[in-house]
């Protein structure tokens, strides 16, 4: 994985991807449960996992707390699929990396990846979401560069 750098306060990472929007927005890129500016990142639990501090839940009630995150946002189906197989024994890790467009609340997600648990996450699968009218390529570039951060991967 890329080793990350931060400015001289120790307050932002340094992040380069090529996309401005994405860069100046972004105070860390980092594998594992996080909360930042453009990430939000969850591990989710199997199906079959029923067992959470000592108490005892349904098959899947779990996995859909872990998923509530990202409720309002459309997983891409390749994505939820893999998140629903029923007999999944491995916990995941969900991210979507977002900007979010001047004048809005709402974060605009670019990117959902899905990888293995820590210490060494290897990549599943990854989308780059694109609307109409937008430049795709800077997306994709960013993607490209998010990835090294996150997983074992090389590129």
């Amino acid at each position: 994985m890329k080793k990350a750098e931060f400015n001289k306060r120790g307050t932002r990472q340094l992040v380069d991807t090529g996309w401005k929007t994405f860069d100046r927005q972004t105070n860390c890129i980092s594998a594992g449960n996080v909360i930042a500016n453009t990430q939000i990142s969850t591990y989710v639990r199997p199906y079959r996992e029923t067992e959470c501090n000592g108490l005892t839940f349904k098959p899947g009630e779990l996995m859909t707390l872990d998923l509530k995150p990202y409720v309002k946002y459309r997983i891409p189906e390749a994505i939820l699929d893999l998140l629903e197989f029923k007999v999944r024994k491995d916990s995941l890790i969900l991210y979507m990396f977002f900007t979010t467009p001047k004048g809005r609340i709402e974060p605009e997600p670019f990117l959902w990846v899905l990888t293995t648990k820590e210490p060494h996450p290897r990549l599943k699968i990854s989308r780059v979401v694109c609307h109409l009218g937008q430049r795709y390529m800077k997306r994709y570039d960013a993607a490209d560069e998010i990835l090294k951060y996150i997983t074992e991967d090389k590129k």
